[in-house]
């Protein structure tokens, strides 16, 4: 019952603020009450697991729960309580910032409504237990997620929007063709798409090869693995930091989890195949956003570029069966993207610009976020205590000497490349952010949540680095 109240639970609150007229606080406290009420219950999902099995059995065999979708479902509710905590403070000030032309950026009410919506359709995701609905709710965060990206309502974000949705439907197309070759691989046992009787079924091995390629160049879109993620460095650049937040972190976790199930049910002959694939794709996307990394000029699309290489070095800890790993890689990159995304908002306020050239001496301006932006970078590249340092420590550990070498050198090449980044656009002295001293306060008044995720992923990767030395030890 608690998933089903979860799904659910966004489509009423985006019903009440349909019908909420231009009441700009009772949007916002629908959002947040959605947001917390969201998190109290996936809260529950671990606590009190039992009181999610009393749904009918017709809806059971849909939509479900085990360990890895209450994982990303954490994740995804988190990050939206997170997000929509820093909607409330930082619209107004855009709104403010740029009076003069406020009225064309996307209304209030319409920014509420797809987020709730995104909340729903990532909740679907991630407690589908069947291949077809798997694929209507991916369809599904394309569509709500879409108009977040045209908020500027300016030519570029026009085009970010329109390349986000041909590319990530051409992806789904694919998605859904593999769907159908999985259905044939399993209809021998007439297992249909469930997840649960395709896992049990003994299911064509040529068939199956034939579906996970599909699938995985489909789910893998909407997951930014090269070579299909062109979309993402636009989105990113185009949409507001605290709307990349739940694209960066949740919808990539939710589209990595398609893959995961889809590997769930890997028949013995295929899964050496699939897990193959997946490696070179994951080798390919930490390669190419190495390389766009060093070359970058807009820090916005520099994270982007690092959610790709993220992606890849998830894909390569699942391939290489290091899942319990490749989860907890997946938690920290979304919070340390909330720390990232959020403070490359209040920079791009205080200077006006995303280009890192124009851009030099941020310690002195907006000394809290420049502080903030350059650790979580370094964590982001694994430097230690991040958790980062320990997750990629282990692929290379496991990747073997050849592969770990490339990977250990790639990872270096994206360490160089964004310290170097952030290091021209924090220290020195100020250039390019002209702010008066009110708007600075503001702006430093918002890095409350950014500071507070990054002191929970430092803690956390101190605990973490303290508990493997001891382990170590004993």
């Amino acid at each position: 019952m608690i998933t089903l109240f979860l799904i659910l639970l966004p489509l009423a609150g985006l019903l009440a603020v349909w019908c909420s007229g231009n009441s700009l606080k009772l949007q916002a406290a629908l959002l947040n009450i959605g947001a917390a009420l969201h998190c109290i219950g996936v809260a529950l999902l671990w606590i009190k697991p039992e009181w999610d099995n009393t749904l009918p059995a017709n809806i059971t065999v849909l939509i479900g729960q085990d360990v890895l979708s209450r994982t990303v479902l954490t994740t995804i509710s988190v990050l939206f309580l997170l997000s929509s905590l820093q909607t409330v403070k930082y619209f107004p000030m855009v709104r403010k910032h740029f009076a003069m032309r406020a009225e064309k950026f996307l209304s209030p009410q319409l920014v509420v409504i797809c987020l709730l919506g995104f909340l729903s359709s990532m909740t679907l995701v991630a407690s589908s237990r069947n291949f077809g609905l798997l694929w209507v709710a991916m369809e599904a965060t394309t569509l709500a997620s879409a108009p977040l990206i045209i908020f500027n309502r300016n030519g570029d974000s026009l085009e970010a929007m329109w390349k986000y949705i041909l590319i990530c439907s051409v992806g789904i197309g694919f998605a859904l063709f593999g769907t159908m070759l999985l259905a044939i691989s399993g209809q021998a046992t007439h297992a249909g798409m469930d997840m649960a009787l395709l896992g049990m079924s003994k299911l064509d091995p040529m068939w199956f090869k034939a579906a996970f390629v599909f699938m995985l160049a489909g789910y893998g879109t909407k997951m930014g693995l090269a070579p299909f993620h062109s979309w993402m460095p636009d989105a990113y650049s185009e949409a507001p930091g605290v709307l990349s937040v739940l694209s960066s972190g949740a919808l990539l976790a939710c589209s990595f989890l398609g893959v995961a199930r889809v590997l769930e049910v890997a028949p013995a002959e295929a899964a050496a195949f699939c897990r193959q694939l997946m490696m070179a794709l994951g080798l390919l996307s930490l390669a190419l956003a190495a390389f766009f990394i060093i070359r970058q000029q807009d820090y916005k699309r520099m994270l982007a570029y690092s959610s790709m290489e993220h992606m890849g070095l998830t894909a390569l800890l699942w391939a290489l069966d290091l899942q319990t790993v490749a989860l907890l890689h997946i938690i920290v990159h979304a919070l340390l993207k909330v720390v990232l995304f959020m403070t490359a908002d209040n920079i791009q306020l205080a200077c006006g610009t995303q280009k890192i050239n124009s851009i030099s001496g941020l310690l002195g301006v907006i000394r809290r976020n420049g502080i903030i932006y350059l650790i979580a970078v370094l964590m982001l590249c694994g430097m230690p205590p991040s958790p980062l340092f320990i997750t990629e420590m282990y692929l290379v550990a496991k990747a073997g000497p050849i592969l770990g070498a490339v990977i250990l050198l790639l990872l270096f090449v994206v360490f160089a490349g964004m310290t170097y980044h952030v290091m021209r656009m924090t220290m020195g002295r100020n250039h390019g952010c002209v702010i008066d001293g009110k708007e600075i306060g503001d702006l430093e008044k918002l890095t409350v949540i950014p500071g507070g995720v990054l002191s929970v992923c430092t803690v956390g990767g101190i605990l973490l680095i303290a508990a493997l030395a001891a382990f170590e030890f004993v």
